[in-house]
């Protein structure tokens, strides 16, 4: 058997010496935990500054009432005339259906009228 058979399977006399002598480089440690920590101080950090912020900002002033403020007469007046506009309107609707039910009425009887004068003419040319 070779050595370097030997020194791969562990079999030979010198094999632990011969492992003992290979000069080992160890590799740097990693380090990702700083690129954690850089993200998690910046969110951090906003977090504080919009709860900071939502602790100073101003409330309004709350608006107090001390006593029910009365409707002026000008008020009254524009009330009564807001119920007389609507009064009107209401009047005008009701006049605009009653004429439109007229029309259709009188559209009926000249209908009939003409069916009539039709008939009329016929029973005429039919005599002569």
């Amino acid at each position: 058997m070779s050595e370097s058979l030997a020194v791969s399977i562990g079999f030979g006399r010198g094999t632990t010496r011969k492992l003992t002598h290979v000069g080992l480089t160890l590799a740097p440690v990693r380090r990702r935990s700083r690129w954690l920590i850089v993200p998690a101080l910046v969110a951090a950090a906003l977090t504080a500054g919009v709860a900071i912020g939502h602790v100073l900002r101003d409330a309004p002033a709350p608006v107090v009432v001390q006593r029910p403020v009365s409707p002026p007469a000008e008020l009254a007046a524009l009330r009564q005339q807001l119920e007389e506009a609507r009064m009107a309107l209401r009047v005008a609707d009701a006049r605009s259906q009653e004429l439109e039910r007229q029309i259709d009425a009188f559209n009926q009887k000249l209908t009939e009228s003409q069916d009539q004068l039709t008939f009329f003419k016929k029973a005429r040319e039919g005599k002569h």
